[in-house]
């Protein structure tokens, strides 16, 4: 995870808990768990913009006929 080893951590959770306490911690935790899920709702969500954008592009390609450039100038010179 993110090139950190389970000493890392550990050391990380360590100070952590020095720093902020038994009581602060599970609050922290709690937050960054909201933030960690509207963050992957909002990414999910951006995935499925795109995915439905380019559906709409391929379907629009395909619908229109193919013009053809050399009978556009002949219509439009004549």
């Amino acid at each position: 995870m993110f090139g950190i080893g389970t000493s890392e951590i550990l050391i990380i959770l360590l100070i952590a808990l020095i720093i902020l306490g038994p009581k602060e911690i599970p609050k922290i935790a709690r937050t960054l768990g909201r933030t960690m899920r509207e963050f992957q709702r909002v990414t999910d969500e951006l995935k499925h913009t795109i995915d439905s954008e380019i559906e709409v592009d391929e379907e629009e390609t395909k619908a229109k006929p193919q013009e053809n450039p050399i009978e556009e100038k002949k219509t439009t010179d004549a």
